[in-house]
């Protein structure tokens, strides 16, 4: 895997993370994603500036990391790219990641992300969607 650095597509992301569980939504669609812990604690790391090669590294350090590791985590980045939450990061700068051994056992080595459209309607039905940027928001 080529190392690259990765930051949130703020343009159409919006992403919270509380009680180490990342959710992100797609303002432009209503769609919005979940990541288990291990997931979220690799997006943190990426979000703070690590690079991909510097989070595989520190994950592969990690005691009791399956062999095939590397194939869940370039799944995961993919998945990362493919739902437009992360996109290639300004320069190549990095970081060392951390990343928590029980928090990576505690999710067998396998960091997700998964998408649910499930309030996309909720989401649309929120008046803040109808505002006009010239005139406001105008309740019928």
């Amino acid at each position: 895997m080529e190392s690259r650095n990765y930051q949130l597509n703020d343009a159409k992301m919006f992403a919270d993370v509380t009680d180490g569980t990342a959710i992100v939504i797609n303002s432009a669609t209503g769609i919005y994603y979940g990541m288990n812990s291990f997931g979220t604690s690799i997006y943190e790391n990426l979000q703070e500036g690590s690079s991909t090669a510097d989070v595989l590294s520190a994950a592969l350090q990690l005691p009791g990391v399956p062999e095939n590791f590397e194939t869940s985590f370039e799944a995961f980045i993919a998945s990362l790219v493919e739902y437009e939450i992360m996109v290639p990061g300004e320069g190549t700068s990095s970081r060392p990641a951390v990343l928590d051994p029980a928090v990576a056992k505690e999710d067998d080595f396998i960091p997700l992300c998964t998408e649910y459209q499930d309030v996309q309607e909720l989401l649309f039905a929120d008046p803040i969607h109808e505002v006009d940027v010239d005139e406001g928001w105008k309740p019928e």
